[in-house]
């Protein structure tokens, strides 16, 4: 077994150990929670999925790219100075969202709760991505197992030893948090063992701070842009329908991003920084190494989708409840506009790497629009079919402009067509 090969495995276990805490989760809200408790859950954690952007301003992406071009040893001042700047963040919009969401969108008896995870989740999620970016791959899904997985397993071990007190939104928002504080533990001691001196000797960089910002915020449009597509079809649904229609798409929603993250954790995770270096040093390999990188993400989507697909029909009959198995069509659109997101990373990679962020904005954006506007048609007059058909159009306009813009590039072409050694 060659090296990569191995640590694909290894990660893939480990993140397959954390989806399946995940949909464990899921499946048993569904089962054990009425439809409205599942709608209150799921506008929850989405809202705490968008809001999280929104915190971060995708300074990662800028961040990203800086890390790769410094010598490891100035690497710990830049990631204090990014935290800086969360901190500075979180001061500032935290509590504008408590006049933003609450009570509108999220009940004000869940504030505490909601404040906690976006805090410990934002941390988290930034110290996966730099993980990531560091290279450590194995690190960074460790510590996504002690954010997803772990506390999710002792959770449901306790609801299947008879502790019925436990089964309550709050609890499992307690045992998020507690996740939570596990994780950033662990980030604290992984990062350490980098010895990254360079943050008692380098004075806050706020140049470089607000060269972030500026940078950053191109990203975050896209970004918003992107969610908005993904995730605002739910709040729709809430407004128009119902909570339990929200809960049932959320549902169906949660297990389609199954064929996102295990082309995240395949593919992404492993070739994003052997890309960016090489892009920049070796034409040849970069080549090879992107014929790789396009095959990967094209086997695993397709893969990931057949056993999606399968998979659903024993989770049915394990919830044996007739508004989901009514609802399946909503299932097959969600999963197939999945699998076009996947195989549209191919061509924003060859945007992103060529540092051609204004096409990623422009193709996110008219896809964002779209999706709303269908959303304010459809969604009123049939419902969650609606939506879907609303984000499987805005995706597959997002995959069209970017493969527009991306094919002129010549790693385009080893998409069809393995490059030759010169």
């Amino acid at each position: 077994m060659n090296a990569n090969l191995k640590i694909t495995s290894v990660n893939l276990f480990i993140r397959g150990i954390t989806l399946a805490a995940k949909f464990i989760l899921i499946i048993l809200i569904a089962e054990i929670f009425t439809l409205e408790q599942l709608g209150v859950w799921g506008i929850f954690t989405t809202s705490i999925t968008l809001m999280m952007y929104i915190v971060g301003i995708d300074f990662y992406t800028f961040s990203t790219r800086t890390f790769l071009r410094v010598p490891p040893k100035e690497r710990g001042a830049m990631l204090r100075d990014q935290f800086v700047f969360y901190l500075l963040n979180y001061a500032v919009l935290l509590p504008i969202l408590a006049f933003t969401l609450f009570p509108g969108i999220i009940e004000m008896k869940y504030i505490f709760f909601f404040y906690a995870i976006l805090i410990l989740e934002h941390l988290s999620q930034e110290a996966h991505r730099t993980l990531v970016v560091f290279s450590k791959p194995l690190q960074a899904n460790i510590l996504l197992f002690f954010r997803n997985g772990l506390w999710v397993y002792v959770l449901v071990i306790l609801w299947l030893l008879g502790f019925e007190k436990l089964k309550t939104i709050n609890w499992i928002f307690i045992f998020w948090i507690s996740g939570g504080i596990i994780t950033l533990f662990y980030s604290a001691y992984t990062f350490s063992a980098f010895r990254l001196t360079s943050i008692k000797t380098i004075p806050i960089n706020w140049k470089w701070i607000k060269e972030g910002i500026k940078v950053s915020l191109l990203f975050f449009t896209g970004t918003i842009g992107y969610r908005i597509i993904d995730v605002a079809d739910r709040y729709f649904i809430k407004y128009y329908r119902s909570e339990a229609e929200a809960g049932i798409y959320v549902f169906y929603a949660t297990l389609s991003n199954l064929i996102e993250i295990i082309v995240y954790t395949a593919v992404i995770i492993i070739f994003t920084p052997k890309l960016i270096e090489q892009f920049n040093s070796d034409t040849n390999n970069y080549k090879e190494t992107f014929y790789q990188f396009a095959r990967q993400i094209i086997y695993y989507t397709c893969g990931a989708f057949i056993l999606l697909i399968a998979g659903v029909i024993p989770v049915l009959f394990f919830l044996d409840k007739p508004e989901f198995s009514e609802n399946i069509p909503v299932f097959i659109l969600l999963s197939f506009s999945k699998a076009i997101l996947s195989l549209s990373l191919i061509f924003h990679y060859i945007l992103y790497i060529r540092r051609r962020d204004r096409q990623i904005v422009i193709a996110t954006i008219i896809g964002a629009v779209i999706t709303i506007a269908l959303n304010f048609i459809m969604i009123p007059v049939i419902g969650m079919i609606g939506a879907a058909i609303s984000t499987l159009t805005g995706l597959c306009l997002l995959f069209g402009f970017k493969f527009i813009f991306s094919y002129k590039y010549p790693e385009a072409k080893t998409i069809f067509k393995k490059p030759q050694t010169e």
